[in-house]
C-alpha cells in the first residue's frame, strides 16, 4: 500500500486487514462488497477510502473508484500512487484525455520509483493511442412513442371569455379551447465530434421530431434543427459555442424559421461536480405573411449547478434563466422579458433501472398593451415531469413519463393546463 495505515474510529481495523488481503488475493469484488456498506461510517479515512476505491476499480467501477480517488487527492495530493490509480480509473472509462494528464503528472515527480515511471510512461502511450484511435466519434439515435395529451392546443378551458375590447369571445375546438387527443411521436438525429488536437475539436449535428395527433390535425407539428461548431478544452473546464438553425412546420405549414448562436461552458469542480453556463441568441422569422408581425429576437443566459450525491447514483442539478425577448416587429404584446429556476433529480435504482423528476417555473412579463386586453401580459408557467427509464439491453431504452404544465396569466385567454403521459422507444447507437 501507500498510504500508512491510520487506526478510523468508524470501522474496525480488523475488517480493513481483512479487506486488503482479499485484495491481494485478487478477490476486489468480495473486498469491495465488504467495504461498500460501511462507506458512511469510514468515508475520509485515508486508508478505508484507498481500499474501497481500489476495489471498485479492479472489480469493474472506474466510475465509482474515480470519485474517491478523487476524495483521498482533495486532502493528500501528494500520494502519488493514488494519483498513478486515478488514472487507470480514467483510461477504463475511456477517458484517455484526463488519463494522459494523471500519468504525465505522476512522471513529472522526481525520484519516481522505476516500476510506477515504467507503468505511468507505458500508460501514457497507451492513453494517446487510444485517443488518437478515437478522435473521430458519431453518435446517433431514433425514439418513437404513444401518449395521450389532455390539452392539444395549450387553450383555455373556458367557453365563454370576457375580452375588454371586443366583448363576448366563444373559443373552438379543437386548438382554441382545451381539448384532447391521442398522439404518435417520431424523433432521430446524431451528432458527429472531431478532435482536432488535444485541445480544439468541431462538432455537427442534426434532429427531426415530429407529433401526429389521432383525431385532430390541426397541431400536428414536425421541426429539425442542426448546429455546427468548435469546442475548447481548458482541462477542467470545456466551452462550446456554434450557429443553430431550425424549421418549424405546423399543421402542415412551414411556420417559422430560426437562426442564431450559442455557447456552452462547463466547468469540474471536483469529480462529482460542476458548474455550468449557457448563453444563446436567436432569430425567430415567421414565414406567412400575415404572420410576420410575430417575428422576434431572443438572448437567453442560464446558470446552473450539477452534482453527484452519496454513492454516485444520484445526480442533482439546479439551474437559473433569464432572458430577453425583442419583438422585432411590432407584435401586439411588445418585448418580453423571462426568468425562472429549473430542478433536476436523476437517480439509478439498478443497472438497469432508472429514474428522474424534473420542475421548473418561467414568469413571463410583456412590455406592450395587448389590444384585446386593455393592459400588459404577464404570466408564469409552472411545469412538472415525471418518468422512469428502463434499459432493456445496450442502447436500447423504455421510457414511459408523465408531465404536468399549468400556465396562470393575468389574461384568461392565456390560461391553461395540461397532463401529458407517453411511452417512447429509444434506440442510441
Amino acid at each position: 500500500m501507500v498510504l500508512a495505515p491510520v487506526a478510523w474510529a468508524g470501522v474496525e481495523q480488523a475488517l480493513l486487514e481483512q479487506a486488503e488481503a482479499l485484495l491481494k488475493d485478487g478477490k476486489a469484488e468480495a473486498a469491495y462488497q465488504m467495504l461498500e456498506p460501511l462507506e458512511g461510517a469510514g468515508a475520509g479515512d485515508l486508508v478505508f477510502d484507498y481500499l474501497l476505491a481500489t476495489a471498485a476499480l479492479e472489480s469493474g467501477k472506474p466510475s465509482k473508484a474515480t470519485f474517491i480517488y478523487e476524495r483521498i487527492l482533495a486532502v493528500a495530493p501528494t500520494y502519488v500512487g493514488v494519483r498513478a490509480d486515478m488514472g487507470r480509473a480514467y483510461y477504463a472509462l475511456g477517458d484517455y484525455g484526463r488519463a494522459k494528464i494523471e500519468f504525465e503528472t505522476v512522471l513529472s515527480i522526481t525520484n519516481l520509483p522505476p516500476d510506477l515511471r515504467s507503468q505511468a510512461e507505458q500508460y501514457v502511450k497507451a492513453a494517446e493511442a487510444r485517443a488518437q484511435a478515437k478522435r473521430t466519434v458519431f453518435n446517433a439515435y431514433i425514439e418513437a412513442g404513444v401518449g395521450r395529451d389532455s390539452n392539444i392546443g395549450s387553450a383555455t378551458g373556458q367557453s365563454l371569455l370576457n375580452l375588454p375590447a371586443s366583448g363576448a369571445y366563444f373559443p373552438a375546438p379543437p386548438t382554441g379551447r382545451k381539448t384532447a387527443d391521442n398522439y404518435g411521436t417520431l424523433a432521430l438525429g446524431g451528432e458527429i465530434n472531431h478532435q482536432l488536437s488535444d485541445k480544439w475539436g468541431v462538432y455537427a449535428g442534426a434532429d427531426y421530431r415530429t407529433r401526429n395527433y389521432n383525431k385532430y390535425n390541426d397541431p400536428n407539428t414536425w421541426t429539425i434543427d442542426g448546429r455546427a461548431g468548435v469546442s475548447y478544452s481548458g482541462g477542467s473546464w470545456l466551452l462550446r459555442t456554434g450557429l443553430a438553425a431550425g424549421q418549424y412546420y405546423y399543421a402542415g405549414d412551414h411556420l417559422r424559421d430560426t437562426l442564431g448562436v450559442t455557447a456552452d461552458w462547463r466547468l469540474a469542480l471536483d469529480a462529482s461536480s460542476q458548474l455550468i453556463a449557457n448563453g444563446s441568441f436567436s432569430r425567430g422569422t415567421y414565414v406567412p405573411s400575415a404572420q410576420t408581425n410575430q417575428n422576434s429576437d431572443t438572448s437567453t443566459l442560464s446558470l446552473g449547478w450539477l452534482t453527484a450525491l452519496g454513492d454516485g447514483s444520484t445526480v442533482v442539478s439546479i439551474t437559473g434563466t433569464g432572458g430577453y425577448e425583442n419583438a422585432t416587429a411590432g407584435r401586439d404584446d411588445g418585448d418580453k422579458r423571462f426568468f425562472g429556476p429549473r430542478f433536476l433529480m436523476q437517480k439509478t435504482f439498478t443497472e438497469s433501472l432508472g429514474g428522474y423528476v424534473s420542475t421548473g417555473a418561467t414568469h413571463s412579463s410583456y412590455l406592450g398593451t395587448n389590444t384585446s386586453y386593455l393592459n400588459s401580459r404577464n404570466e408564469t408557467l409552472y411545469d412538472l415531469t415525471v418518468g422512469l427509464t428502463w434499459t432493456i439491453d445496450k442502447g436500447i431504452l423504455l421510457r414511459p413519463m408523465i408531465s404536468y404544465a399549468r400556465n396562470s396569466s393575468n389574461d384568461a385567454l392565456y390560461s391553461y393546463n395540461k397532463t401529458d403521459a407517453s411511452i417512447n422507444l429509444r434506440f442510441d447507437y
